[in-house]
């Protein structure tokens, strides 16, 4: 990170799953003859597993910054990581076990964060939605309870904005939530954020001793050295 002051850091990464184009055909064939074909299927390129990215990827960034010195760490990680029957944790998992459980090496990154001693805020957002933020109300909440809901999505550009805001607002410091928008029309869209992260503070701390259970490891030791 150089020599230069950097007083906070924001992590965006992700592992992101390629489709595997021989399983479209498969699909299409099977409407075609009316069958059952069954869901794409997807697999994670070399070097970007969800083990590599989300868990090795996200521990590099933290040591990098807790060495630099810098004061805030604000994490956007997901959703679900409460459940590792979550559908997301099956994508591109191999017949070995190995692979997948995204949301669960997402949540063992955030437990690093949250024990790191470096301030930190830890987003989960729902899922994201290409459409235009500052439009919505910002719903929050802790430990996948807004899961429950039928509609659990949140623009992108709003992710952003309560990332930056993050960094500005002392209640965001140490707090680790859950993000959703409700439709737009209801509610007021979400624009006084000292209100909004007085109520983060106000809600009980995330409970992370709810353990999804460990993800089969094909790094066990770490990544080998390059």
């Amino acid at each position: 990170m150089g020599d230069a002051k950097i007083e906070a850091l924001v992590i965006c990464t992700s592992a992101v799953p390629q489709i595997k184009k021989w399983s479209l055909v498969k699909v299409l064939m099977g409407k075609l003859l009316r069958r059952a074909g069954g869901r794409p299927e997807f697999h994670f390129p070399a070097g970007g597993t969800p083990e590599e990215v989300d868990y090795y990827g996200t521990l590099a960034q933290v040591d990098a910054a807790k060495k630099a010195g810098v004061g805030h760490i604000v994490l956007v990680s997901s959703m679900g990581g409460t459940d590792r029957t979550n559908f997301l944790n099956t994508i591109a998992r191999q017949p070995s076990g190995v692979g997948g459980d995204i949301l669960v090496w997402k949540r063992k990154s955030e437990k690093y964060i949250a024990a790191s001693g470096v301030p930190y805020t830890i987003i989960h957002p729902g899922g994201l939605i290409d459409e235009p933020g500052g439009k919505r109300h910002i719903v929050a909440g802790i430990n996948d309870d807004l899961i429950k809901r039928p509609v659990r999505n949140i623009p992108r550009d709003d992710v952003a904005a309560v990332c930056v805001q993050a960094l500005l607002s002392p209640g965001a410091r140490n707090r680790a939530f859950d993000i959703i928008t409700d439709p737009v029309g209801e509610g007021a869209p979400t624009s006084d954020w000292p209100a909004f992260f007085g109520k983060i503070a106000g809600l009980a701390a995330y409970d992370y001793s709810i353990d999804p259970g460990e993800p089969p490891a094909a790094f066990p030791n770490g990544l080998p050295k390059k």
